[in-house]
């Protein structure tokens, strides 16, 4: 495997990556530096934007801009600094934390207590009308989230419970169903964060305090995990014009980057053995 630095923007909690496959450029955003950065896949030149609150991800619009999910809610982005609310319905103190859209351009999004309050945190759903459902509650840290290459699974990480939960999906209705643990991390060092689903169907999920992406199988399987230079990545897509190179955003946050120099930068790793689709678009 080889690691190079995508990006050397530093973020305190880097967060969220999409890759663009027609523009060749990466996005993510960083949760607690209160910006969000894009940058060009092959130069690394990254233009990095500030925003007024903490923004828990980022998605770029099939209509062009982005949607975020931010401390209010939902929000409207355009380039440059700020955002338009569009849906304010969190209470203080919540945020969004990470989002995803599915294949057909609904955005997922969960949300949480800023101090982690176990049960506060929610999984809503943003269909491109732009009202929005909540479809899980009684969560505490609502985290990575995917779909699987036919559609027909949905995964998602609760990171305080060490869970990485399966549901069966409806892709016409968005609806989930008939939930079980695919994984338990209980026990393991660090916490479950972001992931990525593999073209084979394989889980990839950063592991925050854990140094690795742990690699799960569709059945459940923990297989050899990847083993990375920072201790605190914490999510990963797939990008590159072949999809091959896993692309993991990490955190700087509260860490010596004297002995960690690569922590907070965007990170490529190749010849992983795994390749995935680039990252889908909402559709509102």
């Amino acid at each position: 495997m080889k690691i190079r630095v995508i990006s050397d923007a530093i973020s305190d909690v880097g967060e969220g990556p999409l890759y663009n496959s027609e523009t060749n450029t990466v996005t993510w955003v960083d949760i607690t530096g209160k910006k969000w950065h894009s940058c060009n896949f092959d130069t690394g030149k990254t233009e990095s934007h500030e925003v007024p609150k903490m923004m828990g991800a980022i998605v770029e619009r099939s209509s062009g801009g982005y949607f975020a999910a931010v401390e209010e809610g939902f929000a409207e982005v355009n380039s440059g600094a700020g955002y338009t609310v569009v849906a304010d319905f969190l209470p203080e103190p919540e945020r969004m934390n990470d989002a995803k859209a599915d294949s057909l351009g609904r955005w997922w999004a969960g949300s949480n207590a800023i101090d982690f309050t176990p049960g506060k945190g929610r999984l809503h759903r943003l269909e491109a009308d732009r009202s929005f459902t909540t479809v899980l509650s009684d969560l505490t840290l609502p985290n990575g989230l995917g779909w699987s290459p036919d559609d027909r699974k949905f995964y998602f990480v609760d990171t305080f419970a060490m869970k990485l939960w399966v549901f069966d999906f409806d892709l016409a209705s968005g609806a989930i169903s008939n939930q079980k643990v695919l994984h338990d991390f209980e026990g393991s060092q660090g916490v479950p964060d972001g992931l990525t689903v593999a073209s084979d169907g394989t889980v990839l999920v950063a592991i925050w305090d854990g140094g690795r992406i742990e690699v799960i199988s569709s059945d459940g399987v923990r297989r050899e995990p990847i083993t990375l230079p920072v201790s605190r990545p914490t999510s990963c897509t797939f990008g590159g014009p072949r999809g091959d190179v896993l692309i993991v955003t990490t955190a700087a946050r509260e860490l010596d980057l004297a002995s960690q120099p690569l922590s907070g930068k965007l990170l490529g790793l190749t010849d992983t053995g795994f390749t995935g689709k680039a990252s889908a678009k909402y559709a509102g």
